[in-house]
């Protein structure tokens, strides 16, 4: 499987900064100064947190990343500033979360280095273009929004974000009725390493909370391969050289070691000329915090933003509702 670049870099040493700027001062107009002016922009204000669930651990607001190492949020807007993609994973139904993508979507804007929005949310061949002064209801139009499926409430911030600096806002799922056929295509079932398909088995049967009969497993997994194929190659599609493109997902989709990252290569050569091959991959967990949560990296991210946690939700009583339907 060929690897993705890390975007982190080892400092140069003093001789190489001295080249560096030898080189950049007989250029005239120095490529890395715009990068360091674009560095040296101002930051949005921090967001704000609303959620409950360990609100005054001393864990809220920090950005961990390899090697126990806490890092300030600018260090995290350079780390995504420097991908050729950003995936930012989220927790659906957490407000935090949404919060955190609406501020790194500007912080990334205010530096000119944001090239597009990548949606999960919305289906490929959906878009939005401007004008970057639209109501809300157009751009959710433009979209074919399903609300139901993804409350704007909680999308709108981010979204608007990307919207009001004049990127595109771009659907890169796998459309839904795209979706039966995938189930039928075999070939999803060696799209990813034996052990990866076999977590993501076990991922499809617990988040149905045991529900789903067996036989029917391996076909909603062939959904997930093919969705995160779909949003591989539409994220992929929107590069841009000197650009990133930021793309909102689910935590297990942004994972390198089990979900987008994985059909990366196959569409590597959509890539407009100029866009670095392999392209730099930056991966961000976004976690609300529990009781037990400890102040580690998890296995297949680049970071983690701690939040706090929301309420703890039965979903699997919910599901056990939705599939027993209305009461005869």
């Amino acid at each position: 499987m060929p690897a993705f670049r890390n975007t982190r870099a080892a400092p140069p040493d003093a001789s190489r900064r001295r080249l560096n700027l030898a080189l950049g001062l007989a250029a005239g107009a120095p490529l890395w100064l715009g990068g360091m002016t674009a560095r040296a922009a101002a930051l949005p204000p921090l967001p704000h947190y609303t959620q409950p669930v360990e609100a005054q651990s001393p864990l809220v607001g920090r950005i961990l990343q390899s090697g126990h190492t806490f890092i300030p949020a600018r260090q995290l807007v350079d780390d995504c500033a420097e991908a050729t993609l950003c995936l930012l994973g989220e927790q659906h139904d957490h407000p935090d979360h949404h919060t955190v993508q609406a501020w790194i979507i500007t912080a990334l804007a205010q530096r000119g280095q944001l090239g597009a929005l990548a949606l999960e949310m919305a289906d490929a061949g959906t878009r939005f273009d401007g004008p970057r002064d639209a109501p809300e209801a157009v751009v959710r139009a433009k979209l074919h929004w399903n609300g139901d499926g993804w409350p704007w409430t909680l999308y709108a911030g981010p979204v608007m974000a990307a919207v009001r600096a004049g990127v595109p806002v771009v659907g890169v799922n796998l459309p839904q009725a795209a979706m039966r056929g995938a189930m039928q295509q075999a070939r999803w079932d060696t799209s990813v390493p034996s052990d990866v398909r076999q977590r993501i088995l076990d991922d499809v049967a617990d988040s149905h909370c045991g529900l789903l009969p067996a036989v029917q497993v391996p076909t909603m997994a062939r959904i997930q391969f093919a969705r995160d194929d779909s949003m591989a190659a539409h994220s992929l599609a929107l590069t841009q050289p000197g650009k990133t493109v930021v793309a909102l997902t689910g935590s297990f989709h942004a994972n390198r070691t089990l979900g987008i990252a994985l059909h990366l290569p196959a569409h590597a050569a959509q890539m407009p000329p100029g866009v670095p091959r392999p392209p730099r991959l930056f991966s961000l967990l976004l976690q609300g915090l529990a009781p037990d949560t400890q102040p580690e990296l998890p296995s297949g991210y680049d970071a983690v933003w701690f939040t706090p946690g929301t309420p703890p939700v039965d979903h699997c009583a919910e599901l056990r509702k939705m599939m027993k339907g209305p009461a005869s």
